[in-house]
Formats: C-alpha cells, sequence, structure tokens
C-alpha cells in the first residue's frame, strides 16, 4: 500500500559493503538504486558502507542518501579494524545506531554480498519487506575461477535461493540471470515476486562527447577489471591471443600495433597479471599497460582516450561495463554469453550485429574464438569511421530506450507500496 498523507516519513535500508563505483557492477548498481529512490520516491535512503573517504561521503549527501559507517572500538587490533562483511552481521557492535532508523519499510540486500545479511537484518525491522538484488548466476561463474568445486557452485547457488525463498520480491539484472533464475526459483515453495531489472549507466557515460580523430596513428584497445584468478572467465587468454595477432598484422602491414589498456588491477596484482600475460603474449610489439581501479572520472577519461572496449568474457551474468561504454559512444565488442549481449540483441536488433561475438564457452573452440576475435577487432579499427558512426547512433538510442526506463518504474512503485 502507498504511503497516505500524513503517515511517518517511509525509510528503505540498503546493504553493501561500498558506495563508490571503481570496483564494477554491484556498487555501481547500489549507488544506481539508492540515487533513484532517493530522487524519484521521496523515501529517505540509508546505506551502509564499510569504509568511506571524503569523496564517497560528500557524493552521497549531494544525491541525498545517508551513509551509514561504522562504529569500530579504538581498541581492536589492526587486522581486527580490517573492513569486512562481518561486521553487518555484527551490526549491534559495529553499526550500533542501525536499529534506530526511523520507519524502515523496505531493506535491500544484493547476492552474492548483502542477500543473506538482508534476511537477518529483518528480524530488527519486523514491518520492512525484503527486497533482493541477484547479480551473479553461480553455476555459470564459479567453474571457470581458480577455487572452483561442484560443492562450492551448489552452495553458492542455495545460498541465493534460500535467501530468495525468505524475500518478498527479487529483481534479477538483466535478462540472462532473469531467465535462469526464473527457472531455479521454481522449486521455492512459495517463490518470490521475481523481476527483471535493466541497468541504465549514469548520465555521466551519456554526456561524454567522444572524439574521432583520424591522425591518431595508435589506435587503444581497453578492456576492464582484474586477472587473477579470473583468468579464463573474463576471456584475458582470447584477448592476449587475439590483440597479439592483431598487433602482428599490423606490424607487418602499418605503422605501429593498437595498445591494450587493462584497468581494475587490485593492489600488488600487477606482476602476476604481468606473468600471466607473458605466457599468452604471443607476438613482441603488443604493448600492455596495467592501471588500478579506477572512480567513474577515471573510467570516462578511459574510454575517451580509447578507439575499442572488449568484453570477453566466456560468460557474464550481465556486463555493465560494457553499457557503460555503448553509452559513451565508443565502439564496443560483448561475448555472445553475457546478458548485456541477450539486451542489446532484443531492443537493438540491427545495431547488435556488428557488436556481439559470437564465441564458445569453454575451450573446444579456443583457436575458432581466437581467430573469430581476431577478425572482429580488426573489423573495427581497419573500418572506425564507420564503426563509430554506428557507436554513436547506439548511444542515441540507448539513451532514449524506454526497456530500462520500464523497469525502473516497476521498481519504485514495489518500493513504494
Amino acid at each position: 500500500m502507498a504511503a497516505q498523507p500524513g503517515d511517518p516519513q517511509r525509510s528503505v535500508l540498503i546493504l553493501n559493503d561500498e558506495w563508490g563505483t571503481a570496483k564494477g557492477g554491484i556498487s555501481t548498481i547500489h549507488r544506481e538504486i539508492s540515487v533513484v529512490l532517493a530522487k524519484e520516491t521521496g523515501v529517505d535512503v540509508y546505506s551502509t558502507v564499510l569504509e568511506a573517504g571524503d569523496v564517497d561521503k560528500a557524493d552521497a549527501q549531494q544525491k541525498g542518501i545517508t551513509l551509514i559507517t561504522p562504529n569500530i572500538n579504538p581498541l581492536l587490533s589492526p587486522e581486527e579494524k580490517t573492513p569486512r562483511l562481518s561486521w553487518l552481521i555484527l551490526h549491534k557492535s559495529f553499526f550500533p545506531d542501525l536499529v534506530n532508523l526511523p520507519n524502515v519499510k523496505v531493506i535491500i540486500g544484493h547476492a552474492p554480498i548483502t542477500n543473506e545479511i538482508a534476511i537477518q537484518i529483518q528480524e530488527a525491522f519486523p514491518n520492512a519487506k525484503v527486497c533482493l538484488f541477484n547479480h551473479v548466476i553461480p553455476e555459470d561463474i564459479e567453474a571457470f575461477k581458480d577455487t572452483w568445486t561442484p560443492q562450492r557452485v551448489q552452495e553458492r547457488e542455495r545460498k541465493i535461493q534460500d535467501s530468495a525463498g525468505k524475500a518478498t520480491v527479487v529483481f534479477s539484472v538483466g535478462p540472462r540471470m532473469f531467465d535462469h533464475f526464473n527457472n531455479k526459483f521454481r522449486a521455492l515453495k512459495p517463490a518470490p515476486l521475481h523481476m527483471q531489472y535493466l541497468p541504465r549507466p549514469s548520465q555521466n557515460f551519456f554526456d561524454v562527447q567522444m572524439q574521432n580523430l583520424p591522425e591518431i596513428k595508435t589506435m587503444r584497445v581497453i578492456t576492464f577489471g582484474r586477472i587473477r584468478g579470473v583468468e579464463k572467465l573474463k576471456g584475458y587468454d582470447l584477448v592476449a591471443a587475439a590483440l597479439s595477432e592483431v598487433a602482428r598484422a599490423y606490424h607487418d602491414v602499418f605503422e605501429s600495433a593498437p595498445v591494450w589498456v587493462i584497468r581494475g588491477i587490485p593492489e600488488n596484482e600487477h606482476k602476476d597479471t604481468k606473468t600471466f600475460l607473458d605466457k599468452h603474449i604471443t607476438h613482441g610489439h603488443l604493448d600492455v599497460k596495467q592501471y588500478p581501479y579506477g572512480s567513474q572520472d577515471d573510467i570516462i577519461v578511459d574510454l575517451q582516450q580509447s578507439h575499442l572496449c572488449i568484453m570477453a568474457s566466456r560468460t557474464e551474468p550481465f556486463g555493465l561495463v560494457g553499457l557503460e561504454a555503448i553509452a559513451a559512444g565508443i565502439p564496443t565488442l560483448v561475448t555472445k554469453h553475457s546478458g548485456l549481449a541477450q539486451y542489446l540483441e532484443k531492443q537493438f536488433p540491427l545495431l547488435a550485429q556488428s557488436m556481439v561475438v559470437d564465441v564458445g564457452i569453454n575451450d573446444y573452440s579456443k583457436k575458432d574464438d581466437i581467430k573469430q576475435w581476431r577478425q572482429e577487432i580488426i573489423r573495427v579499427l581497419r573500418g572506425y569511421n564507420v564503426a563509430f558512426k554506428r557507436a554513436q547512433d547506439l548511444k542515441q538510442e540507448l539513451e532514449n530506450c524506454s526497456a530500462a526506463l520500464e523497469s525502473h518504474e516497476r521498481f519504485k512503485e514495489i518500493i513504494s507500496q
């Protein structure tokens, strides 16, 4: 039931570990839904964070969000002061003011980070409903990680489903995830209300003015995300081999090969990353630049300075950074096995044909996949004027797309009930 005149001000508590968007999709969507609720529904929005600097605090305040930071006992050891999710579980010690938030009607958690915590914290707010956001498909991604076991896959799937069974509503990000959990939730009795959520990039990306300067001889290809531990999942072995072949072709025919820029290397992982890349780079003229996690402003500058963005994951639940690149207007190639590809193919079928790369999900077709990536990368770079014009057309189509706006409207209606 929607709030009536004279009712106490409604509050929404959103549980996450950080506010900034530097580390990728979950935090970016967390920030997006927080801003949407504060700006467009009028509710008071509170967001937990494990730590927040002055920039985060100022940004949240400017957006009308109240960040709740932990209360850390000064007597704890340095190790015990290291931020960790267990602080949210132990909220009576680390977030003692949490239970005093006024008139909390909705608690939002993000799977796989805070979904279970949202269910636990509901005990402190018995009149609040729980809304969960699904961001991962363990069956798809866990098998590509170094730490995977069948038991781990099963455990992670069950945790998401168990939390969902105790929630009022679950939003799955994008069509791939929505389809996966629509099937999984058939086993829940009762099943939660399950809806698809389509993220919309920040207006800052749409406001980017990309320049196509033909006189630039050295083109830059950019990828986002760490490598260590997720090398095969993110397709970095394929990208390294494909860009090596691109470098070979350019070195043999043109003046300079493209530069590969990787944004999102965690601190102290650059040497391991280089070791991995050295095993898969097959040509001496492929120049690789590594950069750490970056702010949204850093990413925007990266995109403005690049010619092509690649999302080469063997499988990807959605792929928000690819969507942000498209919103900025840079030519982008995305893997067929991603929620983003399914979204593009449904909403923009003609433009999507030149962006979605149809490759395999395992090593059976690895040689063919490397060849396919090589061909697609060269096609974009050699015919850059055409690719750039197509990217600008898609940018405009995406900004005017009604599907994401309708998804946001459904989300706001449910939260406001």
